[in-house]
């Protein structure tokens, strides 16, 4: 199932990548939901890990690239 962004903007009120969007988020892809694995310990005390899916904490779910990478030179 294809999630969409859930957010427009983040929270920020001068936030320069939310008011012109240029690039698609590096850690979502644009979709504003991200795939983590997020660890599970079972009755026996072995951890797994399990993927979950929620909201990019990285563009705040708006699948804007807030931290784009810069050039060194």
């Amino acid at each position: 199932m294809p999630m969409e962004p859930e957010r427009d903007r983040c929270l920020l009120t001068e936030c320069e990548p939310c008011q012109n969007p240029g690039e698609p988020c590096r850690f979502c892809s644009g979709t504003g939901w991200w795939r983590p694995e997020s660890p599970r310990r079972d009755e026996n005390g072995v951890i797994s890990w399990v993927r979950v899916e929620e909201p990019c904490r990285m563009c705040a779910s708006t699948g804007n690239e807030h931290n784009p990478v810069r050039p060194l030179f």
